[in-house]
């Protein structure tokens, strides 16, 4: 160290001394966290836990808890299935108890109207289908006329008689149509049309929508009977009546009993006009082939294919309903 001119001869010596002087004080001291913490605890610093800030746990402790709860009442109910309520019924092959052997249940659907005695008065039910228009959904095969029923919604190909043709003209205005040929606003075009086995020209069938379905013989646009037709070739069921339901009188279900009160309309009818009634009452014949037929019914008279008169009828109806 060079003289300074301006220091006293004391204070040059200290200068000069200053490196031991420093290793002296600084001897035993090692640089580390104990080191730290004595410095921190001369200054009066003190380390304070945080506190913890338990409103901020409420909300997740809940949802633990819902979801605790939660497990412990629903995973019991998931895994097991109640004992009365088994997942699949079951049923032994061949069981046929219940099955009525009169009927022909191949061609049943769960739809088919069925005629029974439940102890009341019958009320009114229509299964001839409504249409637009003025026009009701129909089929006419050479001027004569049929009515789609809303049962059966489909029949099979075994009540399938014959081929009566194929629908040559789809019209939606059939009243404007000449009436020759195989017409239809129901079934589309190109669609054949069937006799419906045993049935002769009561029934005819054609498909609509994909399915086969049932036309009943009626009157239309005043078109009725052709030719030398009687009512007996507008209703050729004879031998297949299971059932007769007239609304707001009553039901007779003795097959013997409804064939002899078919009998009786068919020999003692009057044909009264080609124009049908217009009625909130109905005779329904249920038959064997799972097919409903219906005439609507106003005073004495019974419409389908014309207005026919027979009071005979009704009065034996009245005598023999249950």
């Amino acid at each position: 160290m060079k003289n300074n001119p301006d220091c006293s001869p004391w204070l040059e010596q200290q200068l000069r001394n200053l490196p031991e002087t420093a290793d002296k004080a600084m001897s035993g001291l090692t640089a580390g966290p104990a080191l730290r913490a004595k410095i921190l605890a001369a200054k009066g610093y003190t380390h304070q836990k945080k506190p913890i800030r338990w409103m901020r746990l409420v909300p997740a402790m809940a949802c633990a808890l819902v979801l605790a709860i939660g497990a412990v009442v629903g995973i019991p109910a998931l895994t097991s299935a109640p004992e009365e309520s088994p997942l699949i019924h079951t049923q032994p092959a061949g069981n046929e108890e219940g099955v009525g052997q009169t009927r022909s249940l191949l061609d049943l659907t769960n739809d088919n109207v069925t005629i029974s005695n439940n102890g009341q008065t019958p009320a009114y039910r229509s299964i001839w289908a409504k249409g637009s228009n003025g026009n009701f959904p129909l089929v006419g095969v050479n001027g004569k006329y049929y009515r789609l029923l809303t049962s059966p919604t489909s029949i099979s190909e075994q009540q399938l008689g014959s081929s009566l043709g194929t629908v040559s003209e789809f019209t939606t205005e059939p009243s404007l149509s000449a009436g020759s040929g195989i017409l239809s606003n129901s079934a589309a075009f190109g669609e054949a049309v069937y006799e419906v086995k045993g049935m002769g020209g009561t029934l005819v069938a054609a498909r609509v929508d994909g399915s086969m379905r049932v036309f009943q013989r009626v009157s239309f646009n005043g078109n009725a009977l052709k030719g030398g037709e009687k009512l007996k070739d507008t209703l050729q069921i004879s031998g297949h009546v299971l059932a007769m339901e007239l609304s707001d009188v009553g039901v007779v279900t003795d097959r013997n009993t409804c064939e002899d009160l078919l009998a009786t309309l068919l020999n003692n009818a009057t044909y009264e006009s080609s124009g049908s009634v217009s009625a909130r009452q109905s005779l329904l014949i249920e038959l064997d082939t799972g097919i409903t037929l219906q005439l609507a019914v106003k005073n004495d008279n019974l419409s389908a294919c014309g207005t026919w008169s027979c009071p005979e009828f009704f009065d034996a109806f009245l005598s023999a309903a249950e």
